[in-house]
């Protein structure tokens, strides 16, 4: 009777865990972050302070946006600024050498160390690792290529209430649309290139 208990018990865990592998998960704050440089708070100013002076230049992987590169020669770190965001880092990449950033790339201080997301999202890391952290993908190919999507609806804090009064200018709405996008390609089992971005709309 007990070993049947138990039974019932880790059969009942294991679906639980099956559960929670089968849904999406939104990356938390973490996840915007590498090399202390944070999307929707760091901008070429605080970006080249920290990291040192990059090119800017127009992107080609994603429409209306510039980047600016860095590499520690195994792999690249790219970082976009978009239309919309108010000049802002608005996402990033992480890529291998071979995958050009079509855009002068510029030397990480030697005393960098490793090219991982605050939240823990590295290349090399492996499919299973990765649906962990984000659950399945929302769509995937063949050849690889998997893409998350999440759209969800934030609301302005006091304090950014009170620095748009303070600007004069009065915020639209009490709420604003948030957009996330995560795209990965995996080879032979192992992540290749990382790429995550958040926008804000009113």
């Amino acid at each position: 009777m007990i070993a049947l208990s138990w039974t019932f018990y880790l059969l009942s865990l294991f679906q639980l865990f099956q559960l929670s592998e089968t849904k999406q998960k939104p990356p938390d704050s973490s996840h915007f972050s590498i090399l202390d440089v944070t999307i929707g708070r760091d901008n070429l100013v605080t970006l080249q302070s920290k990291l040192g002076t990059g090119k800017k230049c127009r992107a080609r992987e994603h429409d209306g946006v510039e980047i600016v590169g860095y590499t520690d020669s195994k792999q690249n770190l790219v970082f976009e600024f978009g239309e919309i965001g108010g000049g802002d880092v608005t996402g990033f990449y992480l890529s291998l050498p071979s995958q050009p950033a079509h855009c002068p790339v510029s030397r990480l201080s030697p005393q960098t160390s490793g090219l991982v997301t605050k939240g823990g999202v590295r290349l090399g890391m492996t499919e299973q690792e990765f649906v962990r952290i984000f659950g399945p993908p929302g769509s995937r190919s063949g050849r690889g290529q998997w893409r998350y999507d999440w759209t969800t609806e934030a609301k302005y804090t006091d304090e950014e209430k009170r620095a748009a009064a303070a600007a004069g200018h009065a915020l639209p709405a009490d709420t604003y649309l948030v957009g996330i996008t995560i795209e990965a390609r995996f080879v032979k089992g192992a992540l290749q290139y990382f790429y995550i971005s958040r926008l804000e709309s009113t």
